[in-house]
């Protein structure tokens, strides 16, 4: 059964920018394994970042929490952001897919 997730990051305001920008440099939506991920600015508060990943079953989400390369790009996130993150996730099981 396919897996959804949702990371919410809170981040200074004037540091969402670096934070999108090192998400895209270093490629981590595309390294994480997910089926399809997003990463989202919330429109009146930009230092709300969001990402939604779908993930093929909970073994593959597994894995990407266990992936030695996600202690890394988490310290880039948190360098990108100013050394000033608070994070929320939520994991979701997917009932109806079309």
């Amino acid at each position: 059964m396919s897996m959804l997730t949702i990371l919410t990051l809170h981040v200074p305001r004037d540091r969402s920018g670096d934070v999108v920008r090192y998400y895209a440099r270093a490629r981590i939506l595309e390294e994480s394994g997910a089926v399809s991920a997003q990463l989202c600015v919330k429109s009146d508060d930009p230092g709300t970042v969001v990402v939604v990943a779908t993930w093929p079953d909970a073994s593959a989400y597994e894995a990407w929490q266990q992936a030695p390369a996600r202690s890394e790009f988490s310290q880039g996130i948190l360098d990108a952001a100013g050394d000033s993150v608070t994070a929320t996730s939520e994991v979701f099981q997917v009932a109806i897919d079309t």
